[in-house]
């Protein structure tokens, strides 16, 4: 019994992990953008299947506190660029089906379910989705604070050679990597823009969807200068230049946090690695009596 159970806790942990990989940033871009992606795996159809299934039902839950968590989840997704195409139902599915899972594989070692075991499993299908999505937006937020000034460059010298802010944006998008998130935002801001949207309406959902503070810093200054009828180029030159500065900054901060983060393992794990190399052979030596002069 045991056995068949394993075997259905890691088929619905499968399962779920496929229908939350992150696909090509293509595909990603694309399904942002609103554009039909087809998958074509097998197993991929089959999570979705079934995960749909969870999403449907939790779908038809209407209440005040769910509808909260409906919109924090929203806001925590974009903010991570929402790499899976997820939407809050099945975020808060995948969240259930964790803590379900944990709530087995404890009942499979400990044999016994209590009110301690069922709060344990809650807390674990809670913290490990949010964790996730968590280190998501740091890496995310980091790669926008290193690609900025060299992007706002980029589009500092376009406007300089003749374009105005929405073909420099439209060229510099053109150029670069398609998979770094900045240019993800700013494709997505453009394309708001070519729906119809006005430019400082397109630049403040960008900001509360990404929500890093450079970027806030850098759109506030250019949404006054929209406003006040200044020229953009010399505003995004001082901005590049601020980011450059800040990024210098931040990695002066990384760089004097390291002895630190390194004196955790130093003292658990590579001394005592070293000592065991070091005296192991001399105490084998020694409680076997072979060892002379002691």
């Amino acid at each position: 019994m045991s056995f068949i159970i394993a075997i259905f806790v890691a088929g619905c942990v499968a399962l779920a992990a496929l229908y939350f990989w992150p696909k090509t940033g293509v595909v990603d871009l694309d399904k942002r953008l609103g554009k039909k992606v087809v998958s074509k795996r097998p197993l991929t159809r089959l999570s979705d299947m079934l995960i749909g299934l969870a999403v449907k039902q939790i779908s038809k839950i209407k209440s005040p506190w769910l509808d909260k968590q409906r919109e924090t989840v929203k806001k925590r997704l974009d903010m991570a660029g929402n790499p899976a195409n997820t939407t809050p139902d099945g975020y808060i599915a995948f969240s259930f089906i964790s803590g379900f899972g944990f709530l087995i594989m404890q009942w499979m070692f400990l044999h016994k379910i209590n009110l301690m075991t069922i709060c344990v499993a809650g807390i674990l299908g809670y913290i490990i989705p949010k964790m996730s999505i968590d280190d998501i937006i740091k890496k995310r937020h980091n790669a926008i604070v290193r690609t900025f000034p060299d992007i706002l460059d980029l589009i500092t010298l376009s406007m300089e050679a003749g374009l105005d802010f929405s073909a420099a944006l439209g060229k510099v998008i053109s150029k670069s990597d398609p998979k770094s998130p900045l240019i993800e935002e700013f494709t997505i801001m453009q394309q708001g823009m070519r729906l119809g949207q006005s430019r400082i309406l397109a630049m403040r959902e960008m900001v509360e969807r990404v929500q890093e503070p450079n970027m806030s810093t850098v759109v506030t200054s250019l949404i006054q200068a929209e406003q006040l009828g200044s020229s953009l180029g010399p505003v995004l030159r001082v901005q590049s230049e601020e980011m450059r500065t800040r990024r210098f900054q931040l990695a002066e901060k990384i760089a004097q946090q390291a002895p630190i983060k390194m004196l955790f393992p130093l003292i658990f794990f590579i001394l005592p690695s070293i000592f065991l190399m070091l005296f192991g052979p001399l105490a084998l030596q020694y409680f076997s009596g072979n060892l002379k002069g002691f």
